[in-house]
């Protein structure tokens, strides 16, 4: 319901075409991360990247963090490249506390 006295805002045509190109992009962006999804080779990689993730979560519960900051730094590379391709990846979990001594 309207409030009392509330004034209805109209947007402008340059307004609405400027929301439907960028609906239009997005639908180009999520068709694009389709066809990329579909690619053995980056179905190949995204099944890495989740198998790092579970790794990360494993070496955390176990108490390793120097074996979670490593495979955090081994995800970065994949999930930037996947950035740059337009598919996006979820966010990792970066393990928390300092990173251990290297001798």
């Amino acid at each position: 319901m309207a409030k009392k006295g509330a004034k209805r805002i109209r947007r402008s045509p340059e307004q609405i075409i400027a929301d439907l190109e960028k609906q239009i992009t997005d639908l180009k962006n999520r068709s694009k991360a389709k066809e990329l999804k579909q690619d053995p080779s980056h179905k190949a990689a995204i099944a890495v990247v989740r198998g790092l993730d579970k790794a990360i979560e494993e070496a955390k519960e176990g108490g390793n963090n120097a074996l979670a900051h490593a495979l955090a730094d081994g995800r970065e590379p994949i999930a930037a490249y996947f950035a740059d391709t337009g598919l996006e990846l979820p966010k990792g979990r970066r393990p928390r506390g300092r990173r251990a001594k290297t001798a």
